[in-house]
């Protein structure tokens, strides 16, 4: 089923944790970017010719080049929980034949497993031009981005609301998650922590799959990023990693 974004803020974010408002000149790798609703963000300066958009989803991508057909568009059939359980795992970021200036992923690690993570953002670094940047979110599952609650609350209560879990329930998974470094919780209910290793679920079985790293630990497994707090009312964190 095609998946079409509605958040259009995503330029707001990045420009402001990269530290720099105009993009204007600069070639942009949109990764994960679905439609290309980066584009549509009021404040974004980003030249149309000089987009690239891959996702996962044919039909965002289709849908994104009938929007802005001056711009770059390329599916990305690799292997997604949610949203491409057909896909080929481990498949290679196809060669675009250009480095970026900046190479953006918003919301795109939140949704994979950690040696997806590791593996995409080492490609993604190879494909930096010269003083390049390549910014990515991630959700710290405990940082508190509303009064009286912390993003992974936000998430259960959530699932409640839809019917996944019951109340007993929700308290029982928020209890075995804290103080947890990562984890993932899968199809509304089903937390695993701290490993990859997940039952097998038929691919129509394949609703959701919310991954959560903890600040600190995302330090570790990128030493050389600078991590910054959410920005714009977002609750996601920003990984930047710069190629000198």
């Amino acid at each position: 089923m095609a998946f079409f974004s509605t958040r259009t803020g995503q330029f707001t974010y990045f420009s402001l944790q990269v530290g720099e408002p105009l993009w204007r000149g600069k070639k942009v790798l949109d990764f994960g970017g679905n439609i290309g609703n980066i584009l549509l963000d009021t404040n974004s300066t980003i030249d149309e010719d000089r987009y690239w958009c891959l996702d996962l989803d044919r039909d965002a991508i289709e849908k994104g080049r009938a929007s802005f057909p001056k711009s770059h568009w390329f599916f990305y059939n690799r292997y997604c929980f949610a949203f491409n359980p057909y896909g080929i795992p481990h498949l290679p970021i196809p060669d675009p034949g250009q480095t970026f200036d900046y190479i953006v992923a918003y919301s795109v690690f939140t949704n994979t497993t950690e040696t997806d993570m590791l593996e995409l953002v080492s490609q993604l670094e190879a494909l930096l031009a010269r003083n390049g940047a390549l910014a990515f979110t991630f959700i710290d599952p405990y940082h508190f981005s509303s009064p009286g609650r912390n993003n992974f609350q936000w998430r259960l209560e959530l699932e409640r609301e839809r019917g996944n879990i019951s109340d007993s329930e929700m308290k029982d998974i928020a209890g075995r998650a804290q103080g947890a470094k990562w984890f993932m919780l899968v199809n509304g209910g089903d937390l695993y922590l701290e490993t990859e290793d997940i039952r097998p679920y038929e691919p129509e079985q394949q609703k959701t799959c919310y991954v959560y790293h903890t600040e600190e630990y995302m330090k570790t497994l990128f030493p050389r990023a600078t991590i910054l707090p959410p920005v714009n009312n977002e609750m996601q964190h920003c990984c930047i990693i710069r190629k000198s």
